[in-house]
């Protein structure tokens, strides 16, 4: 039976991907989540309806508005719990009932919850998981806090507190892990459809809050003599099939009521190889009359009904549609190209819906050169609907265009002034222009100040110089220059040397 369902469940994954493949495959992309109204009316305070195949959501309500979470809680419990736990069958849990000895001064009684866990059942945390899980117990979800927190529950609620902000939620706060009443507890309904769906991920976690009935295996006999009589049963009526409520194909995952806010459901169903997941958040416990309600349940059966019934994939547009012409400059022969959708556009569709309500918007480009490839993506469509945008497809060449020689040469030659290359050629030579004469007169300037001008007592003559010998053997010796007056008793001290030589050589 075990691998039975694991097989179903993989056949199950199989179809869904090869039905969703179309919706992404080449470059389509979704840009934003679109809803449509459903044909009943939703008591609950906030709603989402979404599709688990491709991970859309297709109906909120007050999506955003933050709301007392209750029991709900208990499903990031376990996310913590999980996340921190090596092996949920080896380790071993022993119940402290002082724990939990707040709850009989609790002032909301109604909204405890128990699994019949008693001072000393010692318990594996899987079994736990599933006390707290099935029964929306509040013993179980403290026993687990106070093991994984390493005995402080604040400590646990701070690790709870984390994980929200790492999933991606922004308006949530965790004060306990039971989901008991506090004003500063809140989250939202999109919050708490990621929390779902990260905790959908957890190997053993979809098991666990899926199971109809539990039977712990390892009952204390001193506090349970009959353990086959100590079963724990899924809160969610949709699942039983005795039940009124019971809705074909519907499973798990956490419901929750508050006295003071309502009462709360996250559940998913599957059907013909469709998966949706509902969240809803505090509907109201009576009706105008004051009649109990459990609008709930039927918020979700019909939201479940209405997307079973109603939701189909729909072709928005085909990839062999040719939706326009792109000029092609310097072609070839024909001075256009066809564009087409990159791939077929499907998305999951409301059925009374006309897709002619849907918007397409063309982008395409703008002074295409050839070549062009077929393929080559030359713009793009939006397709909107109620005014947002709920698709972006790809619009590709549906030929090849080749280039023409001739007319390329002849369109660069006529554009090449008006081209960002020749813009930067001027610029570039102004530049170099302007460096090389900076240049030049930076080496003028630099020579000029390197000349250094002549002294002009380097341009007087000196008289020539006699050694001190006898007359017969004075001689000139060197030229030295002078000036001034120096210069001028020397030459009169010659002169008169002079005359003294020439009146001896008379005399004789």
């Amino acid at each position: 039976m075990h691998i039975f369902h694991h097989i179903k469940k993989i056949c199950t994954c199989l179809l869904t991907t090869c039905i969703c493949i179309p919706i992404m495959i080449n470059g389509m992309m979704l840009t934003k989540a679109y809803t449509f109204t459903p044909d009943a009316t939703i008591h609950s305070q906030a709603a989402i309806l979404y599709s688990r195949d491709t991970q859309q959501i297709l109906y909120e309500k007050n999506a955003d508005q933050q709301q007392m979470p209750g029991h709900l809680v208990q499903i990031m419990t376990a996310i913590v719990v999980m996340e921190n736990c090596d092996d949920l069958d080896a380790v071993s849990i022993t119940a402290d009932e002082d724990l939990y000895a707040s709850f009989y001064r609790y002032d909301e009684p109604d909204d405890l919850r128990y699994a019949d866990i008693k001072d000393g059942d010692t318990l594996s945390v899987r079994e736990y998981l599933y006390a707290m899980m099935l029964t929306s117990s509040c013993e179980a979800a403290m026993i687990l806090a106070n093991a994984f927190g390493d005995g402080e529950v604040s400590t646990f609620v701070q690790l709870m507190n984390d994980k929200a902000a790492e999933i991606g939620c922004t308006a949530t706060t965790f004060v306990n892990p039971t989901g008991l009443y506090d004003a500063k507890q809140v989250s939202t309904a999109r919050d708490l459809l990621m929390i779902a769906n990260y905790a959908l991920q957890i190997d053993g976690f979809e098991e666990i809050a899926t199971t109809v009935t539990y039977t712990p295996t390892t009952a204390n006999t001193a506090n349970h003599p009959d353990p086959a009589a100590w079963v724990w049963t899924q809160s969610n009526s949709m699942m039983l099939e005795t039940s009124e409520y019971f809705f074909e194909g519907a499973k798990g995952i956490k419901t929750g009521n508050l006295n003071k806010t309502g009462r709360s459901i996250i559940t998913e169903a599957t059907k013909d190889g469709s998966t949706y997941l509902v969240v809803l958040l505090n509907a109201p416990f009576n009706d105008a009359e004051g009649e109990l309600q459990f609008y709930h349940i039927e918020d979700a059966t019909n939201l479940f009904e209405w997307a079973f019934s109603s939701f189909s994939y729909t072709t928005l547009l085909g990839d062999d549609e040719e939706i326009a012409e792109v000029e092609v400059l310097n072609s070839d022969g024909n001075s256009y190209v066809l564009v087409r959708p990159e791939s077929d556009c499907i998305l999951l569709w409301c059925d009374s819906v006309d897709t002619t309500a849907v918007q397409k918007v063309i982008y395409l480009e703008e002074n295409t050169q050839a070549p062009v490839k077929k393929g080559d993506v030359l713009g793009s469509m939006e397709l909107k609907f109620s005014g947002e945008v709920i698709a972006n497809v790809p619009l590709v060449a549906v030929t090849d265009v080749n280039r023409s020689f001739t007319k390329f040469n002849a369109y660069a030659f006529e554009n090449f002034p008006h081209s960002p290359w020749f813009r930067y050629g001027i610029v570039a030579g102004a530049v170099l222009s302007v460096a090389y004469i900076l240049i030049c007169i930076y080496a003028a300037y630099r020579a000029r100040k390197n000349v250094t001008p002549e002294d002009p007592i380097h341009l007087v003559p000196h008289a020539t110089k006699y050694d001190s010998k006898p007359k017969q053997n004075w001689k000139r010796s060197d030229t030295v220059f002078y000036h001034g007056p120096e210069y001028r008793e020397s030459e009169a001290e010659h002169k008169e040397e002079r005359e003294m030589e020439m009146s001896g050589s008379n005399h004789k």
